[in-house]
């Protein structure tokens, strides 16, 4: 599965537009609030279209009522906000190797989200949906938004799950998609699948090549990683760096969010096509929402992120949000990777840019080199030699005056001796 276009319609904080896509990876950037997470949740309602045709678990995500732009009014002294409808989210793009479009609306508060307009998507789901049901190896897409709180989420488990991991009993491939489109993560499943498979691998014997697939993922993203895996005697999932060995729940902020985005995208490939086997990351193909990419990264991983998922899950197509420029500078000048630009959609070029050229050509932030407290002792400064200059030719009345705003200016840089002693000598020039 892939989406090609989508063209939004009073959804969130856009009126109507209309983006289109790269086949592998959409990096998109912006200043905050000009609508990056809500590209991400209207991309959520488009691919959940896909479940008005699946059973159970799978379920399709509908234009809720706070997801209706509101409008703004004047009327007097009294302002009022109003809902705009209809809402409408609109894609195209392509499922089970077929291209179509389908849309979803919703026209009033105490309405519903339509489907009649999803007609196409959903025979084409039903289709899919038959021949799982038939047995038939046919490949479902893995479909998943991982959005900004899903470490929180995480922390929250570990604090209220009980003390042991339980198994998983075969269960039918649509568990694959199970909370696939809540931004936020289900590390209890996660580990209950890990602990499940290495059970089964130790009873038979033998290697099983959809657990190892999934280990092959985490150490595809998690730069320094020996091994991965569920330690059955001390009912952890355990990360091996070296001669280290840690147990998740030990992990930074930033190794943690990515073992569990990477095993969760490789646990859901396996789950949904299990007849891939060792092959399941591979060749499965879908599409994943990450929020923030560079959440709790480090700068030399943010530069690194980008291309660990692109050769981890060849497949899946990706849309990130992030205000990294290590992320931006990452990216690969190939077909199918593109930049969303919010804030200048013509400040697309971002090969061979230094991450000032970035930061300051398609980020807009002014001399990026420099940090702000310097561009402000800069400005202090030149105001200073105009206060000094002023100063030659006033009245004494205006000279006192001056005296009182070289004090202000120099203040808030107090704590600065070596620039205090500069405006100090500056000023002793010209006796005051």
């Amino acid at each position: 599965m892939k989406i090609h276009e989508i063209k939004l319609e009073n959804f969130h904080g856009f009126a109507t537009k209309e983006f289109s896509f790269g086949s592998r990876f959409n990096l998109i950037i912006g200043d905050n609030a000009t609508g990056k997470t809500t590209l991400l949740d209207a991309l959520s309602v488009g691919l959940g279209s896909l479940f008005l045709g699946f059973p159970e678990p799978a379920s399709a995500r509908n234009i809720d009522s706070d997801d209706v732009r509101l409008a703004t009014y004047h009327h007097g002294d009294l302002w009022t906000v109003e809902p705009q409808y209809p809402t409408r989210i609109e894609c195209d793009g392509d499922v089970n190797g077929r291209r179509g479009r389908w849309l979803r609306a919703r026209s009033s508060h105490d309405g519903r989200t339509t489907r009649q307009d999803a007609d196409w998507i959903r025979s084409e789901a039903v289709a899919l949906a038959e021949a799982v049901k038939q047995g038939q190896p046919t490949i479902l897409p893995v479909i998943s938004y991982y959005g900004t709180g899903r470490l929180w989420v995480q922390l929250r488990q570990k604090k209220t799950q009980p003390r042991k991991v339980e198994t998983l009993k075969p269960d039918t491939r649509f568990m694959g998609y199970l909370d696939c489109l809540n931004p936020a993560s289900d590390l209890k499943r996660l580990l209950e699948w890990f602990k499940t498979q290495e059970i089964s691998a130790i009873q038979k014997g033998a290697r099983n090549s959809t657990l190892e697939a999934a280990r092959r993922a985490i150490l595809g993203c998690v730069p320094g990683a020996t091994h991965a895996g569920f330690d059955v005697s001390r009912d952890q999932m355990m990360i091996q760096f070296g001669e280290t060995s840690l147990p998740f729940s030990l992990l930074s902020d930033g190794y943690r969010n990515m073992v569990a985005m990477a095993a969760d995208i490789a646990v859901r490939c396996a789950t949904l096509n299990p007849h891939l086997q060792g092959k399941s990351s591979d060749e499965t193909p879908g599409v994943v929402l990450i929020d923030e990419i560079d959440l709790h990264l480090h700068p030399r991983w943010q530069r690194r992120v980008v291309n660990d998922l692109l050769q981890t899950f060849p497949e899946v197509q990706f849309f990130a949000t992030t205000h990294s420029p290590f992320v931006i500078q990452s990216l690969p000048p190939t077909l199918g990777v593109q930049l969303v630009n919010l804030d200048n959609e013509q400040a697309e070029d971002f090969i061979n840019k230094s991450v000032e050229d970035i930061s300051e050509e398609i980020q807009g932030i002014e001399l990026p080199q420099r940090s702000k407290r310097f561009l402000e002792m800069m400005e202090t400064a030149e105001q200073y030699y105009q206060a000094l200059e002023d100063s030659r030719r006033a009245t004494p009345a205006q000279i006192e005056a001056i005296k009182q705003k070289l004090n202000a200016l120099s203040m808030p840089f107090s704590n600065d001796p070596a620039y205090q002693a500069f405006l100090k000598m500056q000023r002793s020039s010209v006796g005051l």
